[in-house]
């Protein structure tokens, strides 16, 4: 049996007004797809005699997730050159952090399936700028786009605390989760924005030497992630049972193939000679300035889940769905606050302490459900919408006195559906809609009693079947009413009306 040691480095764009080191404006902040090469400056194009200005905005971003992680923040820190050469790095060095970075031994709890709970060692976070980005053509040429050089970037190193697949991929959706709530990254990985590297070695257990380490770089989305450790523990488990060596090296992951291939060997660590950046005064970083730092620190993932849990009396499925879209959290909460003020309005009955926490749940599962599924068929996916676009279909105001609408019976869930879906299209409160479509409840019970004769003329059958002793045919009886009526009838008072007649 093998031991797996998985450490990971993450690259994060930070969601600034400008570049690190420059006044241009920084793509991870921008919607709009710039130009090759026009969102750039002699600064970050590296001419000579520029010289580079921090980006304080950048750095109190990185103490912010550094606090969030739990890290230490460094009393002081300072940028140093890494030098090498790639077409890619203008410069032909790139201003990084070496041996002074902002937030050192942090840690980052996660919960695995089945509810176990894993404490992941951070060794640091620092702070450096971006590199160009290189496009290939189909003819086997190169091109440099040099929009991306200069955009600030954190990179986060962990401690070789992963064993598995399944905890590296957990540590990354709950790292890309807390860095969206700070608001300090976007962390798209389809866009570059977050890219991930893992280091994985194999060793017997019991061994007291760790495996040689394999680097699989450039990881672009978690099931990238998954995939390349779930191959590389195979991989290297087959070479191990066959007494053949692994190889110190660098691969990358053909998600085609789903296999890892060999980039180049890694025998001994690159020597980038780094040196202070001597264009750059060191920073320091006082204790009221992490103070106000933290301060702002909005609510965190794990502190709002157990808030929703504690507060709402969600399930932990309904908890998990708002947790991890920020924008339904919101709007649920709104809706959930209209409802708490009707509550405290005296001259209001349709929301009382009696009533209230019902309303609380039926929200969550109509925003779970039916809410969810409206933004599906409009094609509209999670990273289109926001709170305000949710807004803008549906106020939180109508959302509430729709759910009021079903708690106290005015109209069937069948109803509701329809409503919803013509709030969604038209902006319109539901009692508009309700007197326009002409969708109120019956009301009258002879109109019910009529529609039940009808039913039973036509299911003569089912009402034998109940009377000999099957259940299952009442439910029947009642769907074929509710369908009849098209859903205008109130189920409780049809299956009282239903009762009465067929004893």
């Amino acid at each position: 049996m093998y031991k797996t040691t998985i450490g990971l480095e993450i690259h994060f764009e930070s969601k600034t007004k400008s570049k690190m080191f420059c006044a241009c404006p920084n793509e991870a902040n921008n919607s709009l797809e710039e130009k090759p090469n026009t969102n750039v400056c002699p600064i970050c194009m590296g001419h000579p005699g520029t010289l580079p200005v921090i980006n304080e905005e950048a750095i109190n971003k990185i103490i912010m997730t550094g606090l969030a992680l739990n890290c230490q923040i460094a009393a002081q820190s300072k940028f140093d050159r890494k030098n090498y050469f790639y077409p890619d790095l203008p410069k032909g060095y790139q201003i990084s952090q070496f041996d002074m970075p902002f937030c050192v031994n942090g840690f980052l709890e996660i919960k695995l399936n089945g509810g176990r709970e894993k404490r992941i060692g951070i060794t640091r976070i620092h702070m450096e700028e971006d590199t160009g980005k290189l496009l290939h053509t189909a003819d086997g040429a190169s091109l440099v786009d040099f929009n991306r050089s200069g955009v600030p970037l954190m990179e986060l190193v962990t401690e070789p605390d992963i064993n598995s697949a399944e905890e590296a991929k957990k540590f990354c959706q709950d790292l890309q989760l807390i860095l969206k709530y700070l608001d300090v990254s976007n962390a798209d990985m389809e866009k570059g924005q977050m890219r991930c590297e893992v280091n994985i070695s194999l060793n017997k257990e019991g061994d007291k030497e760790l495996g040689t380490k394999v680097e699989v770089k450039n990881l672009n989305s978690f099931k990238a992630v998954e995939k390349s450790i779930e191959y590389e523990i195979k991989r290297q488990a087959k070479l191990l049972d066959e007494n053949e060596p692994v190889v110190q090296e660098t691969r990358g992951w053909h998600d085609d193939k789903q296999i890892t291939i060999s980039q180049r060997s890694k025998e001994n660590a690159h020597e980038y000679r780094y040196f202070p950046e001597p264009d750059l005064p060191n920073i320091n970083i006082s204790i009221e300035k992490i103070k106000e730092i933290e301060s702002k620190t909005p609510q965190l993932p794990a502190q709002k889940a157990a808030r929703f849990e504690s507060e709402y009396k969600l399930l932990p499925k309904e908890v998990e769905f708002f947790i991890k879209d920020m924008a339904f959290a919101d709007y649920f909460e709104k809706t959930v606050s209209e409802l708490v003020c009707w509550k405290e309005d005296t001259s209001r009955e349709d929301v009382t302490e009696k009533n209230f926490a019902d309303l609380v749940k039926l929200a969550a599962n109509y925003m779970i459900t039916d809410l969810q599924s409206l933004l599906k068929a409009e094609g509209i996916g999670k990273e289109a919408y926001s709170l305000e676009y949710l807004e803008n279909k549906i106020t939180p105001e109508n959302f509430a006195e729709l759910l009021c609408l079903i708690s106290s019976k005015e109209i069937s869930s069948k109803i509701a559906k329809i409503v919803l879906a013509e709030m969604f299209t038209t902006q319109n409160d539901p009692s508009l809609i309700i007197e326009e479509k002409g969708l109120s409840q019956i009301g009258d019970d002879s109109e019910i009693e009529k529609i039940i004769d009808d039913v039973l003329a036509k299911n003569e059958k089912a009402v034998i079947d109940y009377k000999a002793g099957k259940q299952n045919s009442f439910a029947f009886l009642i769907g074929q009413i509710m369908a009849e009526s098209q859903g205008k009838a109130n189920p409780q008072r049809a299956a009282e009306l239903l009762k009465s007649k067929i004893g």
